[in-house]
């Protein structure tokens, strides 16, 4: 049997230096690149088995040298490292067609065992990861909004649960001897656990009649309420009351675009965006525009604003704007956490929009902080 040789690529050294001897332990040929530029001219010079490679690199980023190695081959088995600060790029990698992920810092033995998983398989219609590296309403948003038929796997802590996709929405969920809506609600509330993501896969049934992005909304809802202290006991306290009262945070994010939209002659409508994709509020009073979608193109927009400052070493994202032949787009960065993103006429004042968006992304931070 051929022996599988395996490009890794990531910008720091050490890290190429300690995978290499341990997949040369378990008996792979090995080949190291610590730059983008430098991988993608190996792989088109040289052939690979699968390639594992780093998503934050300063030359050509990860999710580059993911599109480069899958325009050259597009059966690329290739497994993307991640680590924190990394979600918005994940996601991308997901919609590149990344075989897997693995986090930072790295077991040898997990390493080891994913590459031969990995291999055996191929490059199939299977992914897996962590829901620390991509969150469950971002792998949701992204199988719905591109229409995929799918199951989607959760482990945690001994408990198991499947989602099923088709058409455009999430149509099925089980947890245990549960199905339906309830249990989606539950699986949004899950932050770590193992994901496995099967392409292809038929429903057995429909449970779920409510849209993705309506269930996404209320799983929020609903975080949101044991965030402020709710735990559905007979008797709760006094500060638990005032908790209570308190205003939920997706309906002060609601009233920011409200008062955006009123004291603005300029922008036409709006979404914040969080930073996984997910749509935490919107107010798109026109129609014509599904906030969903919008929001999903908010997203790949502040990714790609941050790969291109990060390339080319502008800092940290502040703003972006496009001009269309009938309108203008603008994203303002609202902390760590969002962008707002807003929809203008062509014949507006820009700079008014601007001050007016930014006035509200502060308002958003803060919300969010």
């Amino acid at each position: 049997m051929a022996v599988k040789r395996i490009l890794v690529v990531d910008d720091e050294p050490k890290m190429v230096e300690a995978c290499s001897r341990v997949l040369k332990l378990g008996g792979f040929e090995v080949q190291g690149a610590t730059g983008g530029t430098e991988a993608i001219e190996l792989y088109k010079r040289e052939s690979f088995d699968l390639a594992i490679v780093d998503l934050k690199m300063p030359d050509v980023d990860g999710l580059e040298v993911l599109a480069a190695f899958r325009e050259y081959n597009p059966d690329a088995a290739i497994i993307i490292f991640t680590a924190y600060g990394t979600k918005e790029h994940a996601i991308e990698a997901l919609r590149l067609g990344a075989s897997e992920f693995l986090e930072k810092p790295l077991d040898a033995q997990v390493l080891t065992a994913t590459v031969r998983r990995v291999l055996e398989r191929g490059n199939g219609t299977a992914v897996r990861g962590n829901l620390r590296s991509l969150s469950l309403p971002s792998i949701v948003q992204i199988n719905c909004t591109e229409g995929n038929q799918a199951r989607l796997r959760l482990k945690r802590q001994g408990q198991a649960g499947d989602i099923f996709f088709a058409d455009g929405n999430v149509v099925h969920a089980i947890l245990g001897s549960q199905a339906g809506e309830e249990v989606m609600y539950e699986l949004l509330t899950w932050e770590d656990g193992e994901f496995e993501l099967e392409m292809d896969v038929t429903p057995p049934e429909r449970t779920i009649t409510v849209s993705w992005s309506g269930l996404l909304l209320e799983g929020m809802r609903r975080i949101d309420e044991r965030a402020a202290g709710w735990d559905g006991l007979d008797e709760i306290t006094e500060m638990e009351v005032q908790k209570m009262a308190t205003k939920k945070r997706s309906e002060v994010l609601a009233e920011h675009l409200e008062t955006l939209l009123e004291q603005s002659a300029d922008v036409n409508g709006a979404v914040i965006v969080g930073s996984d994709g997910l749509v935490l509020a919107s107010n798109m009073p026109l129609g014509g525009h599904d906030a969903t979608r919008v929001g999903a193109e908010g997203a790949a927009l502040l990714g790609l604003s941050k790969r291109t400052l990060g390339s080319l070493k502008c800092g940290d994202f502040e703003a972006a704007i496009l001009e269309g032949t009938e309108g203008w787009v603008v994203a303002i960065g609202a902390g760590e956490k969002a962008v707002v993103l807003g929809l203008t006429d062509a014949d507006v004042n820009l700079g008014m929009a601007l001050v007016e968006m930014r006035d509200i992304a502060g308002d958003v931070a803060e919300t969010l902080s």
